[in-house]
């Protein structure tokens, strides 16, 4: 009996263990937050292997790629919804743009212009940043 009751003790302290350390389900917004910093390193990938200036547009309530044509900036896919209630906002240093151009423009050759976004919902606030090496850091706050 003592045996039976030792194995199941083990059994459970492991079972605990495991439970333990397994990571946590993101929320919506710290996943709404990954999938946008995906975007902008597929973005900036798309743009070199293209060839093609690839932009970065917000939305009411999202965000959407578009691609440079020779008639101007064309939407490309659908536009992304970020989760209701959440807001996007966007920063940089960079010049204004001209009339219907995208918030941010990754060039083909690779340069990459460093900028800041903030992604905020229910008290809950992610900072992305993309830095000038084109890697993109998320800081939840």
């Amino acid at each position: 009996m003592v045996e039976v009751m030792t194995v199941l003790f083990i059994i459970g302290l492991t079972a605990g263990i495991v439970t333990l350390t397994l990571p946590q389900r993101p929320t919506e917004e710290q996943a709404s937050a990954q999938a946008f910093a995906t975007v902008l390193r597929d973005a900036q990938e798309q743009a070199i292997f293209a060839g093609q200036p690839v932009g970065l547009k917000l939305t009411d309530g999202g965000y959407a790629l578009v691609q440079w044509r020779r008639d101007g900036w064309r939407p490309q896919g659908r536009p992304e919804a970020l989760p209701r209630a959440m807001e996007i906002s966007f920063d940089t240093d960079a010049q204004p743009r001209p009339e219907g151009w995208p918030e941010l423009v990754f060039d083909p050759t690779g340069i990459v212009q460093p900028a800041e976004f903030q992604l905020r919902a229910r008290g809950v606030r992610i900072e992305i940043a993309l830095l000038e090496t084109g890697e993109v850091v998320l800081v939840e706050r």
